[in-house]
């Protein structure tokens, strides 16, 4: 349908799922949210339990930022994921199912963009420096985050968790290339950390072009680059 993203939604079994006979159905019920508004997406499964670790649900939503929330009362299972869904980008989603009784953590950060297919071979991900590093100078050793990665066909998304050592001093956000010889390429964009908590993440868009990508092969590497032509755009 036009406009629409369609979304291949692959959820991971929980331990008690996984134990049940094959053929054993199982209720589901999955919620796409977005932030004001009714869900675009609400709707129960009756699923049959296969031979594999996951079950796959396909649906179509419009592009936004969403709160996909994956309930299982029979068996107090659950998963919980923010996410992001681009235009004219079709998208795969993993979610893995945990005990209802574990607590699960809202993310600080979501970071996402189309890309070429070219930029994940060069393993990107987004790493954290104290604020002391400055443009077109070594780095030196990232500080410690959770920022989860995960690609897609024409397009990336991370998501960062809370650090509460990250407060005290506000990081210089970096976008790490790896290149074919070991090395790696650090490029500076102008995120900022949410100043506080919230019980939804902020956005930040930051596509990425050929050109951009091609531009990397001269300059330095283990330096912050600070091309002005990068840009983000925050949601």
């Amino acid at each position: 349908m036009d406009g629409l993203s369609h979304i291949f939604l692959h959820v991971g079994l929980c331990s008690a799922i996984a134990r049940l006979p094959e053929q054993t159905i199982v209720p589901m019920h999955v919620r796409m949210v977005i932030p004001h508004g009714d869900p675009p997406y609400d709707k129960s499964f009756n699923l049959q339990r296969g031979d594999g670790t996951e079950a796959v649900i396909e649906f179509d939503v419009n592009r936004g930022a969403y709160h996909l929330t994956i309930d299982v009362p029979k068996y107090a299972c659950r998963a919980s994921s923010f996410l992001m869904i681009l235009p004219d980008q079709n998208r795969k989603v993993v979610a893995t199912l945990t005990d209802a009784s574990v607590p699960i953590d809202t993310p600080t950060l979501l970071m996402d963009g189309t890309a070429p297919l070219s930029f994940v071979y060069l393993k990107p991900t987004y790493v954290l420096f104290d604020k002391s590093v400055t443009c077109n100078m070594p780095i030196g050793p990232p500080l410690p985050s959770h920022i989860d990665p995960d690609y897609d066909q024409g397009a990336y998304y991370f998501t960062m968790y809370a650090d509460p050592s990250l407060s005290e001093t506000p990081p210089v956000f970096a976008m790490r290339f790896r290149t074919p010889t070991g090395l790696a390429h650090y490029v500076r964009l102008p995120i900022k950390l949410p100043a506080e908590l919230s019980s939804w993440p902020s956005n930040i868009q930051f596509n990425i072009t050929e050109d951009m990508v091609d531009s990397l092969a001269t300059e330095k590497t283990d330096t912050l680059l600070c091309p002005k032509i990068w840009g983000t755009s925050a949601g």
